[in-house]
């Protein structure tokens, strides 16, 4: 390693193509990536570095195609940074001006900047899908668009993913069979569109960052992502539906609220095979907790999402069960109380440690009687009783392709019932989707 904490390849890297480093510091943020903040003798850069171990390395979404589409949109309105040198495992950037964060800003500050990225966006939407992209392999027809995008993740399951999957595997094929074939056009799409992913200078974007799911597809692919990761998780950043106003008007393309339904699916499948792939395949240093808790929700609003979909009425779930106090739990109990007395750093940490304390908690005490719930609702529909239902329920739906209605049902049940022990996940299953009637 480098005095920087960079690997000396890579120091040497940055140094050839930007001078020589005076500052270094590691970004918090990134699954599959590692990014570096850089300062040298010439200019602040940023350094994103595949490390070959995180939940998309091996696959085609890696650093060469984010690289490729920098150099594919230079020359176009689309706000990037500029690439300044790139490898097979690295790419060099310019530090875009401004902040990812949009806290702190007024409301009408906020709705500025997100008027500026919904015209970033339409920008995208419009440059032409021509020899540029072709390294991106655009699916045949606009009607092919979300399978190719579906079969790609469904690729990355397979390879990426060992542990078993009931909803992946179900969704997988829904996806699939469910796939709007009335898409009148191809466009770039960005693939991760949210807060976050872009900069701004607290009245207009000034860069959109993230690139690694960049691909060819339907325009209403962004805005599902805007619809989930920016109205449902997360909130607060305006009218979604006069955001979708605008960037009609600034496309001239009409939206389709029905395909936006779909593809917000897919980006839920998405979040799904990504955590699965992270459990399975992450780095030392990954949180777990994050991943497993997305899980834990995507196992509950993705069965509701497909149903809500489908015209299908949510069943009602018994998830009022027994807690039962055991010897596990009063260890939790006991290595929540140290880790508290021995972290007491700040009031943040502690509410953390509180936050995972209490579910996992829950979880110990609920656990026996979920197991025994969900293992007795698959043998229900399957006939074999494994306390490993997910992959029972798995193998019967990979023989099996009727069902679906009582199979999505169950679905929902069992990650119910799962997601009663995760405390912090009640707001956002319990909140209705965006209408997109």
């Amino acid at each position: 390693m480098a005095e920087h904490g960079l690997p000396a390849e890579l120091q040497a890297f940055v140094e050839q193509h930007a001078g020589r480093i005076v500052s270094c510091k590691r970004s918090d943020s990134g699954a599959s990536r590692i990014t570096w903040l850089l300062g040298t003798t010439r200019r602040r850069c940023v350094l994103r570095q595949d490390p070959g171990d995180g939940p998309v390395a091996g696959t085609p979404l890696n650093l060469a195609r984010e690289a490729s589409v920098y150099r594919a949109l230079a020359d176009t309105p689309v706000k990037i940074p500029s690439l300044i040198a790139s490898t097979d495992d690295a790419i060099l950037m310019d530090m875009a001006t401004g902040s990812p964060d949009l806290g702190g800003l007024e409301q009408e500050d906020i709705d500025a900047v997100l008027g500026s990225y919904i015209d970033t966006l339409a920008d995208l939407h419009q440059v032409p899908v021509d020899d540029r992209f072709q390294h991106l392999g655009p699916p045949a027809s606009p009607a092919e668009a979300a399978r190719s995008n579906v079969k790609l993740w469904a690729d990355i399951l397979t390879s990426r993913v060992k542990r078993s999957s009931a909803l992946a595997t179900f969704a997988t094929r829904w996806l699939l069979s469910h796939a709007p074939e009335n898409a009148d056009r191809l466009v770039v799409c960005h693939g991760d569109i949210g807060p976050g992913n872009f900069m701004h200078d607290g009245e207009q974007v000034t860069a959109m960052l993230d690139w690694e799911f960049v691909h060819v597809g339907d325009p209403m692919d962004d805005l599902a992502w805007l619809a989930f990761r920016g109205h449902h998780f997360g909130g607060g950043i305006g009218n979604f539906y006069h955001q979708l106003e605008r960037w009609q008007q600034k496309t001239g393309y009409p939206v389709d609220r029905r395909r936006i339904a779909y593809y917000r699916i897919v980006v839920m499948y998405i979040w799904l095979v990504s955590c699965l792939a992270a459990l399975d395949n992450g780095a030392k240093d990954l949180n777990r907790f994050t991943y497993l808790n997305l899980i834990t929700l995507m196992n509950v609003i993705m069965p509701k999402a497909m149903m809500e979909y489908d015209g299908l009425p949510l069943p009602d779930v018994e998830t009022a069960l027994v807690p039962v106090d055991n010897e596990v739990t009063e260890n939790i109990e006991a290595l929540t109380d140290l880790v508290r007395i021995s972290w007491p750093e700040t009031d943040a940490r502690r509410g953390m440690v509180d936050l995972m304390g209490q579910q996992v908690l829950q979880l110990a005490k609920l656990r026996p009687d979920i197991l025994d719930h969900n293992a007795a609702a698959v043998a229900e529909l399957t006939g074999e009783l494994d306390h490993d239902y997910e992959a029972v329920l798995a193998r019967w739906i990979t023989g099996h392709k009727s069902q679906e209605t009582e199979v999505l049902k169950l679905l929902y049940a069992n990650g119910s019932r799962m997601a009663s022990h995760a405390l912090a996940l009640a707001p956002v299953i319990d909140k209705p989707f965006l209408s997109l009637e």
